[in-house]
């Protein structure tokens, strides 16, 4: 769902100052509409990682930090970390004998990225700006399909996604250098527009229409 590609400082895009742990830069940055915490790519050296995660773990009467504030070149961001424990963290070392020194890359991400709810039948697709159209398309409907509990048909993509988006029930995130869908398939009113579309005739079997419970009792 999630592929963590290093990056080289070469080719990072402009790098933001992070206030709360001096030596430690971000490079991409994605919240929530509350300002929360989704996904975080920093670099810097080791000492000043392992410190600032444990800073982000710790309570508050131990020296731990509720919110990270970020100076971009367009003004300052407040990242909140209200969702720690609902938080996976990765990190990975530059090679030795590169023109940059001991460099760590660290990324903090929501689980939700690398492992669909599928009990409330939640999910996250991060992606690129740059990535091409036609491969997010089809990695979004891959996900729709594997975190929908309904048969969804190959045919039906664009229809249910354009559906999807205006029920709010599939949002896009913009960040800075990534970007989100937030998939929230939880609703009992998705199965009832599905249906609905089906006796409007909008979504087809090979032209042919499809109930939601026959489709059910062949999945079955």
């Amino acid at each position: 769902m999630f592929e963590l590609t290093p990056a080289t400082p070469a080719s990072l895009p402009a790098l933001m100052e992070v206030v709360e742990a001096p030596g430690l830069f971000a490079d991409a940055l994605l919240t929530d509409e509350r300002g929360s915490l989704l996904f975080v790519s920093l670099w810097g050296r080791d000492t000043a990682v392992q410190e600032l995660l444990a800073r982000m773990t710790l309570g508050s009467e131990e020296g731990g930090i509720r919110a990270l504030h970020v100076n971009a070149d367009d003004g300052p961001q407040v990242i909140h970390l209200d969702r720690m424990p609902c938080m996976e963290k990765h990190s990975g070392r530059m090679p030795p004998r590169n023109l940059f020194g001991d460099l760590i890359q660290l990324w903090v991400y929501d689980r939700l990225a690398v492992e669909t709810d599928r009990a409330n039948r939640r999910a996250l697709l991060l992606y690129q700006p740059d990535d091409r159209d036609e491969v997010l398309q089809e990695r979004l409907w891959t996900l729709v399909r594997e975190v929908c509990h309904l048969p969804l048909l190959a045919e039906w993509r664009e229809p249910v996604l354009a559906m999807l988006e205006l029920n709010g029930w599939m949002q896009p995130l913009q960040g800075r250098a990534i970007s989100a869908w937030r998939l929230e398939l939880g609703d009992p009113k998705l199965e009832a527009e599905i249906s609905l579309r089906i006796r409007r005739r909008e979504l087809r079997l090979n032209g042919a229409e499809v109930t939601v419970k026959q489709r059910h009792r062949k999945a079955a």
